[in-house]
């Protein structure tokens, strides 16, 4: 499999994101200056303005002031640890004076680490790649701690967190978002019929063959619950959706699974899925839990009208696909 629930070299290949605050412009070249190499860098010049940043670009590691108007460092750093969705991003201070009682509230804050002007560029360096080292070691570890222990591909929870990120990411650069619910058509008959283990392994076969189909880096399958399975693609038109929702009918259309159903004797089991699609532009005012629930209503509509196919939520519509 190829797409990045299983395959966890794009997490430190991926050029990570640095978000710094501070109202001093001098300061902020300096440090683009030390990372621009390294880093996609993003600028916030208050407090209040990094809080927002934070939240839709879910940054890698931040640099933040202390003194900013509107939000002071602390203020700031309690808002980011408070967040759910951004209480896992390191926070480095960057500070001119500090006394013993400031780096300790830094600390309770949350944040991981200070830096001293004026600035010194490598010790800066080397303390920023460190804690952003740790942070890709964490993201490691949660992602492996994501995976559906049957089938390998991510899982419910995997599902929910890259959701909302992917949300947030389209939202802010205007692109589509694309969702995919899959559910394998008669799979309770097959499983009544050649039992648990036979079931299975099919729902195994099953995810290798949508992660083969979605298999862009950005693209994330997940098994959603039972037999079924969800597919977010981000950056993706209804067009790009749909060729991709129509390669996983016809490849599990095509697909032969061997179950052993009985000491002697190999069965060879074909099945088929339904699909329902929908793709979108989000709107940050809105929750990603729209997109699932109308892709979720297309899934209905196709069981219903014979499965093995693939209907569309457009427009407040279901509409069904062309095979």
């Amino acid at each position: 499999m190829t797409n990045k629930q299983v395959s966890f070299g794009n997490i430190s290949h991926r050029t990570p994101i640095m978000l710094i605050a501070d109202d001093q412009p001098l300061v902020v070249r300096q440090i683009y200056e030390v990372f621009q190499d390294d880093f996609h860098i993003f600028m916030a010049s208050d407090g209040a303005q990094c809080v927002e940043m934070a939240n839709e670009l879910l940054p890698d590691i931040i640099l933040l002031d202390i003194n900013m108007p509107h939000l002071d460092g602390f203020q700031v750093c309690e808002k980011i640890k408070e967040n759910v969705i951004t209480s896992h991003i390191p926070v480095i201070f960057i500070t001119s004076n500090i006394d013993e009682a400031d780096e300790v509230k830094g600390f309770e804050v949350g944040g991981v680490d200070f830096i001293r002007k004026p600035i010194n560029p490598t010790i800066m360096w080397a303390r920023v790649q460190s804690h952003a080292q740790i942070k890709r070691q964490s993201d490691l570890l949660r992602r492996l701690a994501l995976i559906d222990g049957l089938t390998g591909v991510s899982n419910r929870y995997q599902f929910d967190e890259q959701l909302l990120t992917d949300w947030l990411s389209c939202a802010r650069e205007k692109n589509s978002l694309a969702l995919l619910m899959i559910d394998a058509d008669n799979f309770k008959q097959l499983n009544d019929t050649y039992g648990h283990q036979a079931g299975d392994k099919f729902l195994k076969v099953l995810a290798e063959k949508v992660a083969t189909c979605a298999h862009r880096p950005g693209d994330l399958v997940a098994r959603y619950g039972g037999e079924e399975f969800a597919c977010i693609l981000p950056n993706t038109d209804l067009a790009g959706a749909l060729k991709v929702a129509e390669d996983i009918r016809t490849l599990i259309e095509q697909t032969v699974v061997c179950l052993e159903t009985s000491r002697d004797q190999i069965s060879a089991i074909k099945t088929t899925v339904s699909i329902g699609l929908h793709c979108l532009v989000p709107d940050r005012k809105d929750q990603p839990d729209v997109l699932i629930k109308s892709a979720d209503q297309a899934l209905y509509q196709a069981k219903a009208l014979g499965k093995n196919q693939i209907c569309i939520f457009e427009h407040e519509h279901i509409k069904q696909a062309s095979n």
